[in-house]
């Protein structure tokens, strides 16, 4: 619980093969700038005209 910040409410996910748990915070924070660093790939994608 202390390694990973949680306190009280927590977001599990399913990678892969294995299970994630993570304190809702963070997990919000971290899916946040992975969705815009993946927007940012899907407009340079789109720029390559291929």
């Amino acid at each position: 619980r202390e390694y990973a910040g949680i306190d009280k409410d927590v977001v599990v996910i399913g990678v892969s093969n294995r299970v994630e748990v993570w304190n809702e915070e963070g997990w919000r924070t971290y899916s946040s700038k992975a969705e815009q660093a993946y927007e940012e790939i899907a407009e340079k994608i789109v720029d390559l005209e291929l």
